[in-house]
């Protein structure tokens, strides 16, 4: 008789049986679970991004319309005047709310005598209808691409799933296409001349009969930056920061610029006051285009490149990063010199006004360092010849870094007393890098310029 043999070794290799069903069963069923809930997410997320979408789709379709009414009917115009007013719908609603605004206070204004075409070539566009024109400008949406592993454990028993996203990312693409835009080529070039629409007279008025308020703006919104609070000391979001920067770009480089309108010559880094201010705007608008961002009430949102969107405190966090690293390099490229030393007295103002002074410290320490450590001797170029003392038998010379942690106020006082010419920024750059508090900077060389009858 066997050792499993009757009633005995049935039940157990019943029992057995019925145990390892149980555990593949169990496993299955924590597989099955898992590809539900991600298909839901995604499915979920994805009909988000279409709501989104299609939401943006209605407001552009209504713009393009009006666009399109304004010319006459000639959808191809239309689309054209479309393009000249921004090609995205904020812009193009803007442009539209100051036109009705210009209206309703009995101004003149046609669209289309203000639609400039030199060089633009409608006459191909003959059948194009308002259909097709919606379809290219359509919000694109893509595809979802899942990457997902099996943790099941049951790849141990050859019933693993070598790809789990590629199931759930084709049912969701089935279910929700991606909506793709048919670009309509050709019809760019068109100039929309604005003189004339309330904003932009009143707009010009109130600069030119307002630059005291417009200046106390721009430093209220850094000392807002700066501290974080508003003039009531409540917290600023990030969002309200962000917002701010962009504010007191432009209205810097407006003032500027009529400030300038007589006075066509630079600052010694080559660049005008307006044109630094403008460069810092050019920029954070390229970023804000690449990352998609937007802004409602204090909430954010972002797509970056070949990303998913990503909204509230992780767009946030990821905007500031991008952000930070984008001001580091405007302040490089415009604001300092390869050593750290400012390129001109107007360059570092504008820095500062732009809310940008903690940027401007950090990044010049790190350009001081980095040319410091660039000039420093190596050891075989420290090694005394043969015959003569050993290096710890003479005395080492005083760096300027040696002197102005000996003495801050001595030093700025023998500079200026040598040299009563000398730069402040140079000055101001020794003392940063030498480690003299930010805020005693000033009052150092202040204090110096006074005590020498400066």
């Amino acid at each position: 008789m066997g050792l499993f043999s009757g009633s005995f070794g049935t039940g157990l290799i019943t029992g057995l049986a019925s145990g390892v069903d149980k555990s593949l069963r169990a496993a299955m069923d924590k597989r099955d679970k898992e590809l539900s809930a991600a298909r839901t997410f995604w499915q979920q997320r994805q009909a988000q991004k279409m709501d989104l979408a299609e939401a943006r789709d209605k407001r552009t379709n209504k713009a393009l319309d009006r666009m399109i009414d304004e010319m006459g009917g000639d959808v191809a115009k239309g689309v054209a005047a479309f393009k000249a007013a921004g090609g995205d719908v904020d812009q193009v609603e803007s442009f539209i709310a100051a036109l009705d605004e210009t209206r309703n206070v009995g101004l003149e204004y046609n669209v289309q005598d203000k639609l400039k075409l030199d060089g633009v070539d409608l006459s191909q566009y003959g059948d194009l209808t308002r259909e097709k024109a919606y379809k290219g400008f359509a919000t694109e949406v893509k595809g979802v691409d899942i990457q997902m592993q099996d943790m099941s454990g049951l790849d141990k028993l050859g019933l693993g799933m070598k790809d789990m996203g590629k199931g759930i990312s084709e049912s969701i693409n089935k279910l929700i296409p991606a909506r793709e835009r048919e670009a309509i080529g050709g019809i760019t070039g068109g100039v929309l001349d604005r003189t004339g629409l309330i904003t932009s007279e009143r707009y010009k008025q109130d600069v030119i009969s307002k630059m005291p308020d417009i200046e106390k703006q721009i430093k209220n919104n850094v000392l807002i930056m700066t501290t974080g609070k508003d003039v009531l000391n409540n917290d600023v979001d990030d969002a309200t920061k962000i917002r701010l920067k962009a504010q007191n770009a432009q209205m810097l480089t407006v003032l500027n610029r009529i400030a300038l309108s007589k006075d066509t010559s630079a600052t010694s880094s080559g660049l005008s006051a307006a044109n630094i201010s403008a460069s810092y705007s050019k920029r954070l608008s390229k970023l804000n285009k690449t990352l998609q961002f937007t802004e409602t009430a204090g909430q954010v949102s972002i797509q970056p490149p070949d990303q998913d969107v990503i909204m509230g405190s992780g767009a946030t966090a990821y905007y500031m990063k991008e952000l930070a690293t984008m001001e580091s390099d405007f302040i490089k490229d415009t604001i300092l010199n390869d050593d750290g030393t400012p390129k001109s007295k107007e360059a570092t103002d504008m820095a500062y006004s732009l809310g940008l002074g903690k940027v401007y410290e950090s990044t010049q320490k790190e350009l001081i360092s980095a040319a410091s450590s660039e000039t420093k001797p190596s050891a075989e170029d420290t090694l005394p010849p043969a015959g003569s003392k050993s290096a710890a038998d003479k005395p080492k010379p005083k760096t300027t870094a040696d002197k102005v942690k000996a003495d801050p106020n001595k030093y700025v006082v023998d500079v200026l007393a040598a040299n009563p010419s000398t730069p402040p920024e140079s000055i101001r750059a020794a003392l940063l890098a030498a480690g003299v508090p930010t805020n005693q900077i000033d009052t150092i060389i202040n204090n110096a310029t006074a005590l020498l009858g400066g």
